[in-house]
């Protein structure tokens, strides 16, 4: 994925950032084999300074455990949408979300109006 990056965002001292990284790092494990997998993980925590202009930029809110799909050329992306901010992912829904990610059917040009070509 050239230019792809899946990207979280929790903060591992917050109790549903860290339940929601403990999901992350089991489906991570499970999923050791797959080459295409790679997630980076950002505590706002230690970049302060950035929470504000990352949720500008990607139009999210970082109060609350986030993932989503990044195009690094131009900083578009897509988030997992969590319905409630009491019930996070589970591993199978998490794993679920990833997997179309990596087969294509979510990727970052689902929500552009605009061609670029």
């Amino acid at each position: 994925m050239d230019g792809i990056h899946i990207v979280a965002f929790a903060e591992e001292a917050d109790p549903d950032g860290f339940e929601f990284l403990e999901t992350l790092k089991a489906v991570a494990q499970d999923n050791t084999e797959n080459p295409d997998l790679s997630i980076i993980w950002i505590d706002p925590d230690d970049f302060p300074l950035l929470v504000p202009y990352w949720e500008k930029t990607f139009d999210i809110d970082l109060s609350a455990p986030q993932i989503g799909v990044v195009n690094v050329t131009d900083a578009d992306s897509v988030w997992m949408e969590m319905d409630d901010e009491e019930d996070l992912p589970s591993a199978e829904e998490l794993e679920d979300w990833l997997e179309d990610v990596l087969e294509g059917e979510i990727n970052t040009e689902d929500d552009d109006d605009d061609d670029d070509d």
